[in-house]
């Protein structure tokens, strides 16, 4: 949905930041030790990934990799009652969570262009999923907010 190049350096910018986020948290002595904006960032990445686990599991098969090609089902329930977009919201917040964690400008970068790319993505896929279910995602969309 969107250019091929933006999609993918987008999506591993994130993905090196992420594991970034991991390796640093694995390589803190201990939580008490870290300061509160690391200590933050750690609250942060675990709600992002309860955030991104439970979004997954309300999607449950319908969950594909690009845009379906196939008839799918339209699914509104669990996290999707309150944001259009719960698992991409768990991604930024997880970027989030790498930015304040590493503190640092080329992780700022990255992780800027990720959610940026997300967002990017986001659109594509509402302009997608408008056309594919018409009047039942405008509705949808006008009273579900895209993010929170």
């Amino acid at each position: 949905p969107i250019n091929p190049s933006l999609f993918y350096s987008g999506k591993i910018a994130g993905y090196v930041i992420w594991i970034a986020l991991l390796v640093g948290t694995i390589n803190a002595s201990s939580i008490t030790e870290l300061s509160i904006q690391k200590q933050l960032a750690i609250f942060l990445s675990l709600i992002s990934i309860i955030v991104i686990a439970v979004s997954l599991i309300n999607l449950g098969s319908a969950i594909r990799l690009g845009l379906p090609q196939e008839s799918t089902q339209f699914r509104t329930k669990g996290l999707y009652k309150i944001s259009r977009n719960p698992m991409y919201l768990g991604f930024n917040l997880l970027s989030l969570s790498a930015i304040l964690f590493i503190g640092n400008f080329i992780v700022l970068v990255l992780g800027t262009y990720s959610i940026f790319t997300y967002h990017l993505i986001i659109q594509a896929e509402e302009s997608f999923l408008e056309a594919r279910f018409g009047e039942i995602y405008c509705a949808y969309k006008s009273r579900v907010r895209r993010y929170i």
